[in-house]
């Protein structure tokens, strides 16, 4: 696998190359499909609640009496068979989050990137530096290293981020930054090509030969 490194010019000026057997037909799909939706799960808002026999309003007088109309007995109009009553087993406010082994976790961190890696989908360029904070030079900074336009979803990794980069970045939709120790499968999956800064590069080289 051969990762190239760009200039500041957008032109490959070295190549990283990394020993790996992944390609992108033959990755371990089942410990990305396990982490991913574990991630997913943990960003569910878990706020869906339906009121029970105790929480809707009204039912407490009798609906009629208890002997000689033939009818079943009932004791409040808000019970779950009445129309307008309670719900029987319906959601209630939860957390969905739940914990992966983290050797699991960085296992598919590492697939992904080795995946993206083989489809040429990530490069190396220098440290994100900017004078102004205008989205418009930043534009003009990841049209050199031939990202935009074309990929809609970028992940941007940087371990140094300074507030004009932000600032110029948080306008234009796609475009996510990230230190190198907040990057998890699900962001790489999500993206359509990743970009590493210059001092994020011995991150990206250990982690991929397996070194973490």
């Amino acid at each position: 696998m051969k990762i190239p490194v760009l200039s500041s010019e957008g032109k490959s000026s070295s190549t990283l190359v990394i020993e790996s057997d992944v390609t992108p037909e033959a990755f371990n799909k089942s410990v990305i499909h396990e982490i991913t939706t574990m991630e997913l799960a943990g960003m569910r808002s878990g706020t869906s609640s339906t009121k029970t026999r105790g929480e809707v309003s009204g039912g407490g007088k009798k609906p009629y009496r208890q002997k000689g109309t033939g009818r079943a007995r009932q004791g409040s109009s808000r019970a779950p068979q009445w129309r307008g009553g309670a719900i029987i087993f319906g959601p209630r406010p939860r957390n969905y989050f739940y914990k992966q082994p983290s050797r699991k976790v960085l296992k598919a961190l590492r697939e992904a990137l080795l995946v993206r890696g083989a489809e040429g989908k990530i490069s190396i360029i220098p440290s994100l530096e900017m004078q102004t904070s205008k989205t418009k030079d930043f534009v003009t900074l990841l049209t050199q290293y031939k990202v935009l336009p074309g990929y809609q979803n970028i992940l941007l990794i940087s371990e140094e981020l300074e507030e004009n980069v932000w600032l110029a970045s948080r306008n234009i939709p796609g475009i996510t930054i990230l230190p190198p120790s907040a990057v998890t499968s699900l962001y790489v999956v999500l993206s359509d090509v990743v970009l590493v800064a210059e001092d994020s590069r011995s991150w990206l080289e250990q982690f991929l030969k397996g070194a973490q």
